[in-house]
């Protein structure tokens, strides 16, 4: 029986990823580093630290600390902005889909999102209550695909594993879920096409959060 859902942010709850790929070359840019990457470009990375996501899709810099700095600045201070967040579309039908599981089991975020934007995000979108326990990049050592995250949500509900389920949009996602033995939901609403998700062999794929409910149902 499945005690406790734990779900990504980008892509599973909101739709943001495009948003995300146009600030993330806005803060290069600002930090002298003119390559212009398209939103194909960057998903690969999706679901990793922010930081990391800079040095991976930027490799030349991957070891000046000073050029990662100024752009990882820059970046949070884009993100914070009210017309960016204002630019984040929660997936249709989200906050019913959240309201049913949430009558039937415990719910909590894993995101690799820094954790002032992360509660920030929730609350603007109205979608705080629905969840009972919140894990942030900034609240565990190693980002995903280390299954860190996921071994702090189910420690802190007490539960086993088995009992656990992952909602991820990204290869990081299933790959955290596979390390930590928890099972795992892939979406098509974020960096997954339907072959990329087959190919990561998750439990379960589904078009988006709101069919959860049946997945459920088949534990």
């Amino acid at each position: 029986m499945i005690k406790v859902v734990i779900f990504d942010f980008d892509g599973v709850l909101v739709d943001s990823n495009e948003a995300w790929a146009e600030i993330f070359n806005k803060a290069s840019k600002a930090a002298g580093v003119n390559r212009n990457f398209t939103y194909d470009d960057i998903k690969p990375h999706y679901g990793k630290p922010y930081i990391e996501v800079f040095r991976s899709a930027h490799p030349r810099f991957s070891q000046d600390r000073d050029v990662l700095d100024a752009m990882y600045s820059n970046f949070i201070s884009l993100a914070t902005s009210d017309q960016f967040v204002d630019s984040f579309k929660a997936i249709g039908g989200i906050k019913s889909a959240l309201g049913k599981l949430k009558k039937r089991c415990r719910l909590a975020v894993g995101s690799g999102n820094n954790k002032r934007l992360l509660n920030g995000f929730l609350a603007k979108l109205g979608l705080s209550k629905y969840f009972d326990f919140v894990v942030s990049g900034d609240d565990v050592k190693n980002g995903k695909p280390s299954p860190d995250m996921l071994l702090k949500i189910i420690n802190h509900f007490g539960v086993s594993p088995h009992e656990a389920v992952y909602v991820g949009d990204s290869g990081s996602d299933i790959i955290a879920a596979k390390r930590a033995k928890v099972r795992s939901v892939a979406v098509l609403t974020g960096a997954l096409s339907l072959e990329q998700a087959q190919d990561l062999r998750p439990d379960f794929i589904v078009n988006d959060v709101t069919q959860l409910q049946d997945v459920l149902s088949c534990i």
